[in-house]
């Protein structure tokens, strides 16, 4: 994997701002209809902040994401960001093992870290459960070379065991110099930063 560029994230729309750097974890909390999703999808979106701000700033460089053509947006982003919606959606006869290298040495640890038999590489999208459908696309966030990650809630839905993993390999990607923007419903313990998001003050809220 290549090292992450010194890079940093500034984000405001209305009342919530967010500023972060590489080799942080951010977490952004609140219950549901908070608009979690909403700040997360506007930030992969570069779209939908008019009175706000979305810069990246690169090796002291800073680029404004809004002011980017569509062309120019969608070369630029998969270079900064990955993203993990709340709900993927990926075409049912997608093959899952074609997402990777399977050359790659880290793929077993990282399939054992997420509990996900190697045989489930052979499968199509369709035939796995949402869970692991899920676990897979988180899986392929952390194998991109991107330097921040997005991830909707990508403790959703799983058990303690489970959600405890993916704290680990969130805090390993934030060791590797990524920064990590993550949500959920309850502060993280391991956050640099913890931006909660009340029902009156969100980005959904504002939007609807």
């Amino acid at each position: 994997m290549m090292l992450p560029p010194r890079i940093m994230l500034c984000y405001q729309s209305g009342p919530i701002a967010l500023r972060a750097m590489a080799g942080q974890l951010v977490y952004v909390w609140g219950q549901s209809g908070a608009g979690k999703s909403t700040l997360l999808s506007q930030i992969w979106g570069s779209r939908g902040i008019p009175d706000g701000q979305l810069v990246v700033r690169i090796q002291g460089r800073d680029l404004d994401l809004r002011t980017l053509s569509p062309a120019h947006l969608a070369w630029v982003r998969p270079k900064l960001m990955a993203y993990l919606p709340q709900s993927p959606h990926v075409p049912p006869g997608v093959r899952i093992g074609d997402w990777f290298a399977t050359s790659d040495a880290r793929l077993d640890e990282e399939l054992a870290a997420l509990d996900l038999l190697p045989e489930l590489l052979a499968r199509r999208a369709s035939e796995l459960s949402g869970g692991e459908l899920r676990r897979f696309c988180l899986l392929r966030v952390l194998f991109s070379d991107a330097p921040i990650l997005l991830l909707d809630e990508p403790c959703s839905g799983l058990d303690l065991d489970r959600q405890a993993l993916i704290q680990k390999l969130m805090c390993r990607a934030v060791d590797e110099g990524r920064l990590v923007v993550a949500s959920g419903h309850a502060p993280a313990p391991d956050a640099d930063q913890s931006i909660r998001l009340p029902i009156s003050t969100s980005p959904a809220s504002r939007a609807h």
